[in-house]
């Protein structure tokens, strides 16, 4: 693909297509000449793809393009189509962010390559009375069948995406994705998507915020670039309607010319070919404020910055844990952390007035005393109230959060994590042990605060699976071996909803369309077997001697 530049935005072609990127407009428009739609994509603000607009007949009425021979010049070309773009993407024919995913829920989790290092910084798990161990023991990062086994959980229990997390000034990180995790057997089966810890640039943690200057530009710009050039054309690379996604941690604290820094960025990315999706980490109750040059942006504010969520495609919090808040301590059932984050992501949503979309997030609990004792943050038990059961503050994080906010348009939440494990917000498995409020500091209870802790198997990720899961189940062939890419169909009424089995036989599918009662399951060209959808657990419908 050839790449020309011509006034204010570049175009390129590759015979059969040209693409257009306006630079100075802050827009993408792709145009097919011999088919498909024009995509006008970030508004001025930097913001959202706005609604795509059809126009294949306008098109071959003025432009009959035929492979450089139709005696018009690439330049004339190009400067009809935008003349036609402009007129149908910004009179009146665009307006709010498009309908993007529908088919089912997609849901994301915080992944984290810092093991084992991290293990000796800070890990309650370690420190409890008994000792409590993941699944997988105290692992290495780099050990591939950790990494395979993390993609086959995901895979069958219903997260669709894992964000990679890389910090700037951190060597190997993008060695370790190419030479480990993109090296697992089964990367077929899970997406990824980078996770750029952007406040590691120049955070001033005496202010909050992150500036962003000339230099600063420059790093961020070079290592997305690079980052685009490794990863983003992997097939199991993370796209929101063929855009790949990165997602940027604490972009609330962005200060100085970030604008200009996101601007350059999607420019950069369209020399590229890349329509990049950004995902903001914008909500949360404090925020650096947006203020006039030569301005010190402090104190921070409450109210959501509009000026910088519209440079991101869609926003979300990768964690709304905040430890001066004295009141969300505890138990969820006695403290108002789920009713203050509801009230906070309404207040966003407000804000946004649908211009961007939304990704609310969860986690499971939080603790971080076992690496940050001084500090005395409160504990949010895993317990929704003292007498239930482990993983019950997830269930209504689940409930009342993310099902509860997920963007229609979009239907994306994001899981904090699956294995942080040194804040013990993982949702990773644990070997089974029973629960225990004792840990090995003075008095026994000083890092658990005296709450609970259980080696709780796979229950957090069977909890997620019955939450956004109707259908679910592993098929085998005549000798017992999975079968990978056999069609499952699930149909109810009119809604039809289908899935692949993957690597290790299983599959699932996404009950966002599906409700409660009878449905037909169909497993390749089998007859279809009726079963009947519960409303609050998954059904598994297993099939053996799939070849017979």
């Amino acid at each position: 693909m050839a790449m020309q530049s011509f006034d204010s935005f570049y175009w390129f072609t590759d015979k059969k297509t040209v693409y257009l990127t306006l630079l100075d407009m802050r827009a993408i428009i792709n145009v097919p000449l011999l088919g498909g739609v024009a995509q006008p994509a970030p508004d001025q603000s930097g913001g959202l793809a706005r609604r795509r607009v059809r126009w294949v007949g306008v098109l071959r009425k003025i432009i009959p393009y035929n492979s450089g021979s139709s005696g018009k010049s690439t330049s004339s070309i190009v400067k009809t189509v935008v003349g036609v773009a402009l007129v149908l993407a910004f009179c009146g024919c665009a307006d709010k962010p498009a309908v993007l995913q529908v088919d089912g829920y997609m849901v994301g989790a915080h992944y984290y390559s810092w093991y084992p290092g991290n293990w000796g910084r800070g890990c309650l798990r370690r420190i409890l009375e008994p000792k409590q161990y993941p699944m997988l023991g105290f692992y290495d990062s780099k050990d591939s069948k950790v990494v395979e086994q993390h993609i086959a959980w995901c895979s069958e229990y219903g997260i669709d995406f894992l964000t990679l997390d890389w910090w700037p000034g951190r060597s190997g990180q993008s060695e370790y994705i190419k030479e480990v995790f993109l090296q697992a057997d089964n990367i077929k089966d899970i997406k990824f998507c980078i996770f750029y810890e952007t406040w590691s640039l120049s955070f001033n943690p005496d202010i909050g915020s992150t500036a962003f200057d000339d230099k600063v530009t420059d790093t961020f710009i070079e290592q997305m670039t690079s980052l685009a050039d490794d990863f983003f054309d992997h097939p199991s690379y993370l796209r929101v309607d063929g855009r790949p996604v990165v997602v940027l941690y604490l972009s609330r604290t962005m200060a100085g010319d970030f604008k200009h820094a996101l601007k350059l960025l999607r420019r950069e990315m369209a020399k590229r070919g890349h329509d990049v999706f950004l995902i903001g980490d914008e909500v949360f109750w404090n925020v650096t404020p947006i203020v006039k040059k030569d301005t010190v942006p402090y104190p921070l504010v409450a109210e959501p910055q509009i000026g910088r969520i519209r440079c991101f495609d869609a926003i979300t919090s990768y964690n709304m844990y905040e430890n001066e808040l004295k009141d969300q301590a505890g138990y969820g059932a006695e403290s108002s952390f789920i009713s203050d984050v509801s009230s906070k992501y309404d207040e966003y949503l407000a804000a946004v007035r649908g211009d961007v979309y939304f990704v609310p997030g969860i986690i499971p609990g939080y603790n971080d005393r076992a690496g940050r004792l001084l500090s005395d943050h409160y504990v949010i038990p895993r317990r929704w109230s003292k007498d239930d059961e482990e993983g019950s503050f997830f269930e209504k994080s689940i409930d009342d959060l993310a099902l509860k906010y997920v963007d229609s348009r979009l239907n994306m939440f994001m899981i904090t994590s699956w294995n942080e494990w040194n804040e013990d917000t993982g949702i990773e498995p644990v070997k089974p042990a029973e629960p225990t409020a004792l840990d090995r500091g003075t008095g026994g209870t000083k890092y658990t605060g005296g709450y609970k802790y259980g080696g709780h198997g796979m229950k957090y990720l069977e909890i997620l699976r019955d939450r956004v899961t109707a259908v679910y189940g592993r098929i085998l062939d005549e000798d017992g071996k999975p079968a990978a890419g056999v069609e499952v169909v699930v149909r109810q009424g009119d809604v039809l909803v289908k899935g692949l089995s993957d690597s290790r036989g299983h599959y699932r599918i996404s009950r966002l369309r599906l409700k409660p009662g009878e449905c037909e399951v169909r497993v390749g060209a089998r007859a279809a077997l009726t079963v009947e959808l519960k409303p609050s657990a998954s059904l598994e419908v297993e099939v053996r001697d799939w070849s017979r």
